[in-house]
């Protein structure tokens, strides 16, 4: 099967087997997200994540001048409550395909990224920013309340900046939204997709199973008492060695560090 893949409004590229890129594409300068295009770019993020080598995603727009600038007010102008309704609920099965993607999905955050864009990286595991992005949550600037994934951003930002951000539609520069934590990089333009691939090399320096285990554990305690999350993993851990994939890496390690770990022998 050729993995390469294009649809109208999204794209699929591959570095190796196990490193994938979805792109916005054809949609306009800001990458505006329609019903077409959340459509389209849900559909190659559940693509790719349905591919067993697959280890890390990279989520990006096309072009440096936004991730993506909001949703499409020009479709949202005509919405009633039928379709409002519709629309939504793309909006929130693309933010959920990139949330239970089974792998790290990595935002590369350029120019504007408001609205159902910031959802759509709040929904990502790694955001990394060049240092000219712009952040925010318009809606309340437009008559409606900010909704879905946006219930992400307390959670990330904190409360105050949570609400600086959904009560005002104020927008934030790329240092702040790293204070707070909204994302998790900020750097250069020029630096942006060297960034990326460390962070994506960082990825695969780990345990692919192990990785996996961990974006799912990420997933569920989101809605888990701390003490169910803390003791419900406990068989996890020998799940684990039951692949042998710790035995593995934990060899090469050892192997690797033999005399730093053990000062004793490297004296005899």
């Amino acid at each position: 099967m050729n993995k390469d893949l294009e649809f109208d409004h999204a794209s699929i590229g591959w570095k190796g087997e196990e490193v994938a890129t979805v792109a916005i594409r054809n949609a306009g300068p800001l990458n505006i997200l329609s019903s077409s295009v959340m459509n389209d770019v849900r559909c190659a993020v559940e693509t790719v994540s349905r591919e067993p080598a697959l280890r890390a995603l990279i989520l990006r727009g096309d072009g440096d001048n936004a991730f993506v600038a909001g949703a499409d007010v020009f479709e949202m102008v005509d919405l009633d409550e039928t379709t409002a309704t519709a629309f939504i609920q793309r909006l929130h099965d693309l933010c959920e395909a990139v949330r239970h993607c089974p792998v790290p999905v990595i935002a590369r955050l350029c120019g504007f990224c408001l609205g159902g864009g910031l959802q759509l990286a709040a929904s990502c595991d790694i955001r990394v920013a060049d240092e000219g992005a712009r952040f925010g949550m318009p809606e309340v600037r437009v008559g409606m309340a900010s909704i879905i994934h946006s219930a992400l951003l307390p959670r990330l930002a904190g409360q105050a900046q949570a609400n600086w951000l959904l009560l005002t539609g104020e927008q934030i520069g790329a240092e702040d939204a790293l204070r707070c934590g909204i994302v998790t990089r900020v750097v250069p333009k020029d630096r942006l997709d060297v960034a990326i691939d460390d962070a994506v090399a960082a990825i695969l320096s780990c345990g692919p199973d192990s990785v996996r285990e961990q974006k799912k554990l990420l997933r569920s305690w989101e809605n888990q008492p701390l003490n169910e999350a803390i003791s419900g993993t406990i068989p996890l851990f020998a799940k684990a060695y039951a692949s042998g994939e710790p035995q593995r890496y934990l060899r090469t390690f050892v192997n690797a560090h033999r005399d730093s770990l053990n000062p004793e022998a490297s004296e005899a």
